[in-house]
């Protein structure tokens, strides 16, 4: 599988930028699939919980794309790059943020 160009910010930056325990926001960008949905949600709950999830979406105009923007409660700078890691991973990802 070839290297995702998408990673978490470094551990210093999101020190720098955040504050923890709180809020964190990620979007995840790929098909406009039931299965792209499941996987991402499957990813970020895998790391913090179900119940630490909560999330939006849009689609293209075509349905063919989507971006999930996930926003996550969060206990340390480890749970946001574990859950990058986690959702880089996933099939058919175009781009994570």
């Amino acid at each position: 599988m070839a290297e995702r160009a998408s990673s978490a910010p470094s551990r210093e930056l999101l020190l720098a930028v955040h504050v923890f325990p709180g809020e964190y926001m990620v979007k995840a960008f790929g098909p406009g699939t039931d299965e792209f949905r499941a996987a991402v949600h499957a990813a970020a709950a895998a790391v913090v919980g179900a119940g630490r999830v909560r999330s939006t979406e849009r689609s293209t105009k075509s349905a063919r794309r989507m971006c999930i923007t996930l926003l996550l409660a969060v206990e340390t700078v480890d749970d946001v790059t574990a859950v990058y890691h986690r959702i880089a991973e996933v099939d058919g990802l175009l781009m994570l943020l």
